[in-house]
């Protein structure tokens, strides 16, 4: 019993999800399902891993499931129900919903990152577009320790991205506030005098990161690196071994300046001695925060894929949001809120549920530790009803 009571401390008490939850105003005028029990069925997708509303629809119908909900009827709810909620939700409270759980992000020290160990505390965000189920998006990711797909703005077609981005930029700035990222982690398209001005308006800084250079500040630093005998004060170099990802590394940094902008410049280059294919990596990096080390500057530039492997594809995979084919623009843009807040809010879980070892040994015990296998022996060590709120 004592793990189903954490969890539920955890997220009714502490992450007040519940709470937030009561804050969506309820058009109906007679429902015969609560707002909350339907909100948190779709919650629920990315925790068991039903990728689509016809899934969770059949799920509904599970002894187990109505038990979570303590439900007497057929099923808690249908797939229909929830397609007719979606269309008429206020949008902005999703959005609020996105980020309500951004002062449990902070209250539990998961909202900074340390790029090198023992480095300085920073927050992280990534910012990159995506196409889902026909519609396209620009999100915002807060890199702490664990990922927050805290912010998405749509566009209509190709093309829109960086216009859309920027908008994103102003927006989140306006709307996090202190937790604003210190750090965004870009790629080469966002290399424009535009992107550089709104990022600096926003008071942060930039690191972007490419596989080919290009641009003034790239041809230059390229040409010193090439005669860098007759130039050696003018390159910082690192190199190591990174453990984790099992490779040989090196580093060459310059300065350069774009659009007014002092920059930092970098060649990177791995050996990956272990691999097939793509056994030696070099990429192109530049930076307006001249604060960062080499390992630093390496690290971000690493991260900057987290947006694609730890958000995109998990969203995809655990809730299927690749397959999501609403016409209607804000029955998708709701549902994937809400998604969005739900893979949060389970990656925060993961990390406290890691931080106390023996409890965390007890749920994986026994399987193959990948997210399917752990939510689902989450899900049988929760007892009946704690998704209420009581």
């Amino acid at each position: 019993m004592e793990n189903e009571r954490n969890v539920g401390v955890l997220l009714n008490r502490h992450a007040h999800l519940f709470d937030q939850l009561t804050r969506f105003t309820d058009i109906r005028k007679n429902p015969h399902i609560r707002l909350q029990d339907i909100l948190m069925c779709v919650l629920s997708m990315p925790f068991f891993s039903i990728t689509s509303l016809l899934g969770l629809d059949c799920s509904a119908r599970s002894s187990s499931f109505k038990r979570l909900f303590r439900c007497t009827r057929k099923m808690v709810v249908s797939d229909s129900t929830i397609s007719r909620v979606l269309l008429w939700l206020d949008a902005q409270q999703v959005q609020n919903f996105q980020r309500a759980f951004l002062p449990f992000f902070e209250h539990q020290r998961l909202s900074k990152r340390e790029l090198e160990p023992g480095g300085k505390p920073r927050h992280l965000g990534i910012i990159d577009g995506s196409c889902m189920g026909s519609h396209y998006l620009s999100m915002l990711d807060l890199c702490g320790k664990t990922d927050y797909p805290v912010m998405l703005l749509p566009y209509d077609k190709q093309g829109k991205e960086l216009p859309t981005s920027q908008l994103l930029v102003q927006q989140a700035k306006a709307a996090l506030g202190c937790q604003f990222p210190d750090l965004l982690l870009l790629d080469s398209e966002y290399f424009t005098t535009n992107f550089f001005d709104t990022v600096a308006a926003a008071g942060s800084q930039l690191l972007i990161k490419s596989k080919e250079p290009f641009r003034d500040a790239h041809y230059d630093a390229q040409l010193l690196f090439k005669a860098k005998d007759k130039f050696p004060g003018d390159i910082i170099e690192a190199h190591g071994f990174d453990i984790e990802r099992c490779c040989d590394w090196s580093i060459q940094i310059t300065t350069g300046e774009f659009a007014g902008y002092c920059l930092q410049v970098a060649h990177l280059v791995e050996d990956y001695p272990k691999r097939k294919r793509e056994r030696h990596v070099e990429c192109w990096i530049v930076t307006t925060d001249m604060s960062l080390h080499p390992a630093e500057i390496r690290e971000a530039a690493h991260l900057r894929w987290h947006v694609e492997n730890h958000v995109f594809k998990r969203l995809s995979k655990q809730s299927g949001t690749k397959r999501f084919h609403f016409k209607d623009p804000k029955r998708f843009y709701n549902l994937l809120r809400l998604v969005c807040a739900a893979v949060a809010l389970l990656d925060m879980l993961m990390a406290i549920l890691q931080r106390a070892e023996g409890q965390f040994k007890r749920i994986r015990d026994g399987i193959k530790v990948t997210w399917n296998t752990i939510f689902s022996r989450l899900a049988e060590s929760v007892g009946e009803g704690f998704l209420l709120g009581g």
